[in-house]
């Protein structure tokens, strides 16, 4: 059971989705006194694996199923009152409504679990879910709250000399909703570099979106490269939610640039995907593109 809880998290970080998948469903599927076994570990197995199912799935656009694992995973932990995994399952639980774009739920999540980081000191988790939801904060248009929480995660894990990916791509999506380009931008440097040297496909997908979303903000010539080498990864890896942001991406770029055949394709698509995967916030984003002046 634990080999197989690692394993799967191993799989995820590679961006192996579809791999990590089958193996975390396994134990998440677990039943009676066995969903609160240990295995010999400080975590509890089934929801351990529940609430890295819930990030796997939400990756792969299988948005409900991604929610009742990572609800299922809170219930187990409240159960039993593991105040550790329950951070864990309310983490995803609140990725999983922040990638689908349901920023009412996403931030109502969000700021409960950062109340139980900071209630129960869990000083690891701290930082990422203050930049989860700083990055909730700045899709919602909540500017002013998203950029103080962002920057302290950025600076609690740069005096450990280590930055995780997660946050980087948070903090450079927050910047880049503000206006920040010069900042956003570094950001998506330092998570590109960071997400290819650690063969993290799936994160280096998100950091080459990230990538042409700050370049084509910027003006810059390269936006069509960072969109295609971040579509050919999630076409890959099967991220369906980050190919149609790229499609809608390079919909808005082709738009500006007065390629309107062009923009008009890839907007279809990314409206096509929004609306199979129910990501009503992002659709009403590309029907808006489809629909505004040439």
């Amino acid at each position: 059971m634990v080999a197989t809880s690692y394993l799967g998290m191993t799989h995820a970080a590679r961006g192996e989705f579809s791999d990590a998948a089958i193996l975390l469903e396994r134990n998440a599927a677990l039943e009676g006194d066995l969903r609160y076994e240990r295995f010999g570990t400080a975590s509890i197995q089934s929801a351990l694996s529940g609430a890295y199912l819930a990030d796997v799935l939400s990756q792969l656009g299988r948005f409900d199923e991604a929610i009742g694992h990572a609800e299922a995973a809170v219930q187990i932990a409240e159960a039993v009152d593991h105040p550790w995994m329950r951070h864990l399952g309310l983490s995803n639980l609140g990725r999983a409504h922040l990638r689908r774009g349901d920023l009412p739920r996403a931030t109502r999540v969000l700021e409960r679990d950062l109340d139980l980081c900071r209630t129960w000191q869990i000083v690891v988790g701290t930082p990422l879910v203050a930049a989860t939801l700083g990055a909730a904060y700045a899709l919602a248009g909540r500017a002013d709250e998203a950029l103080p929480l962002v920057a302290g995660a950025v600076e609690e894990f740069g005096s450990r000399q280590f930055q995780p990916a997660f946050i980087l791509l948070c903090a450079g999506m927050t910047y880049l909703s503000t206006g920040r380009i010069h900042e956003a931008a570094s950001h998506a440097r330092e998570a590109l570099a960071l997400t290819r040297r650690l063969g993290a496909r799936g994160s280096e997908a998100h950091a080459l979106c990230l990538a042409g979303d700050v370049a084509s903000t910027g003006g810059a010539e390269d936006a069509p490269g960072y969109y295609r080498e971040a579509l050919a990864l999630a076409g890959e890896l099967g991220m369906r939610p980050l190919a149609a942001h790229c499609h809608l991406g390079l919909g808005k770029l082709y738009r500006r640039t007065g390629k309107r055949e062009q923009a008009q394709e890839h907007l279809r698509t990314a409206t096509t995907l929004y609306s199979d995967m129910e990501m009503r916030f992002w659709l009403e984003q590309a029907e808006a593109e489809m629909g505004g002046p040439a």
